[in-house]
C-alpha cells in the first residue's frame, strides 16, 4: 500500500526505515519518500541550467569564493583534456602529477573527483613514496595504476586538508560537516532540516553510506545535537555518546552555529534557481567553510536522522507547487 502512495517507497526502503516495527499510524508512514524520486523531483523544481554551478566543484568554488564564502584551497587540478582552470595549477600527465606530489611540503592532501557525488573516489593522501600514494591511514596505492584506472578518466581536485574546530576534533579526526537542507520559495528560503555528519574510524569522508559513520539531527534554534544514529544493516542504532571515544553527543554545541546559518543564508540566496538545495559546511577554528553546495539533498538523511518522513505539509506543498511551475 505504501509503495502506491506519493512517496513510492520500495520494500528495501520500508525495511531501511524500519516501518514494519514502528508505532506510526499509516498516515505517518505515508510521509516517507523514496530516494528514487530524488533526481526527478530535484530536476522538476530547479533550473537545470544551474546544474554545473553545484556539480562542477572547481567552478562552484570559484563562484562561492567570489561571494565571500570560505572554501577549501585547491592546490592543483588533474585533467587530461584541453580545459584550463584559471590560476589553478593543471596536471595534464602522470609525470606532472608525480612532480606535484614529490614537491609537496604539506601532507595530507585531500583528493576528490570534480564531478562525483557522495565522496566516491575521495582520498586522503598522507604521503608519496617511490611511486606509491600513502592514503587513508597507511594504505599504499600504486600511483600509475590509480592514474590509469581513475584519475586520467575524469577531473581530480587536489586540496589542502580542511581541519575542523578543536571541539569537533573530540568527535572525529576527519572533516565533519553541517548539512543544511534549503527550500527556495518565491518569498522566503526555508531550512527545515539541519544535520551533522560525523565520520568515524578511518572513514575519510562523512557520508552516511560509509560503514560506522554517525548522523545527527541539530536543533535549529540552539545548534545543539538532539539525536544521533548510525546504521547496522537494516537496524538504525541511536547513540547518547560517541561509540568509539565515549564523548557525549546529545547536547553537543556546534561551534560558530550562528555564523554557519548566516553563511547558508547568503549562499542560498545567491543560488536561488536551485530551488531544492543543500550545503555541507565545515566548522573550523576560523569559522564556517563551504565544502559543497548541492543541487538537491538526499531524502535518506533527514528521514533517518529524525525517524520521520519528509513529506510533511511544508515539504509536500513545496514540491507540489514548484514541480508544476
Amino acid at each position: 500500500k505504501i509503495s502506491k502512495q506519493p512517496g513510492k517507497l520500495s520494500i528495501f526502503e520500508y525495511l531501511q526505515y524500519e516501518l514494519y516495527k514502528t508505532d506510526l499510524e499509516a498516515s505517518g508512514k505515508q510521509t516517507f519518500i523514496s530516494e528514487r524520486l530524488h533526481w526527478p523531483v530535484t530536476d522538476k523544481v530547479s533550473d537545470l541550467h544551474w546544474r554545473a554551478t553545484t556539480e562542477d566543484k572547481w567552478l562552484s568554488y570559484k563562484i562561492l569564493s567570489s561571494l565571500g564564502a570560505a572554501v577549501p584551497t585547491t592546490l592543483a587540478v588533474a585533467d587530461t583534456s584541453l580545459r584550463r582552470f584559471g590560476d589553478s595549477q593543471k596536471l595534464a600527465t602522470l609525470d606532472e602529477l608525480v612532480s606535484f606530489l614529490e614537491n609537496q611540503t604539506e601532507f595530507p592532501i585531500f583528493a576528490k573527483p570534480n564531478g562525483e557525488l557522495g565522496s566516491y573516489g575521495a582520498l586522503l593522501i598522507e604521503g608519496y613514496d617511490n611511486g606509491e600514494l600513502i592514503v587513508n591511514g597507511g594504505d599504499r596505492i600504486d600511483l600509475a595504476e590509480l592514474y590509469a584506472e581513475k584519475i586520467s578518466k575524469t577531473i581530480y581536485l587536489f586540496q589542502r586538508r580542511v581541519t575542523c574546530h578543536p571541539d569537533i576534533q573530540k568527535l572525529t579526526s576527519h572533516v565533519a560537516t553541517m548539512r543544511t537542507v534549503n527550500l527556495v520559495k518565491d518569498d522566503v528560503i526555508s531550512t527545515p532540516y539541519i544535520l551533522f555528519k560525523i565520520p568515524v574510524g578511518n572513514n575519510v569522508a562523512d557520508n552516511f553510506w560509509r560503514s560506522g559513520n554517525l548522523l545527527a539531527l541539530i536543533d535549529k534554534e540552539t545548534g545543539k545535537i538532539a539525536r544521533v544514529v548510525s546504521r547496522e544493516g537494516f537496524e538504525t542504532v541511536q547513540h547518547e555518546n560517541h561509540p568509539v571515544t565515549g564523548e557525549p553527543l546529545i547536547g553537543f554545541q556546534l561551534p560558530f552555529f550562528k555564523e554557519a546559518l548566516e553563511l547558508n543564508d547568503m549562499c542560498a540566496h545567491n543560488f536561488t534557481p536551485v530551488r531544492y538545495q543543500s550545503l555541507d559546511i565545515a566548522l573550523t577554528a576560523e569559522g564556517p567553510l563551504v565544502i559543497e553546495i548541492n543541487a538537491g539533498s538526499s531524502f535518506v538523511l533527514p528521514q533517518t536522522a529524525t525517524g520521520k518522513g519528509m513529506l510533511d505539509d511544508e515539504v509536500k506543498d513545496f514540491f507540489d507547487t514548484y514541480s508544476a511551475a
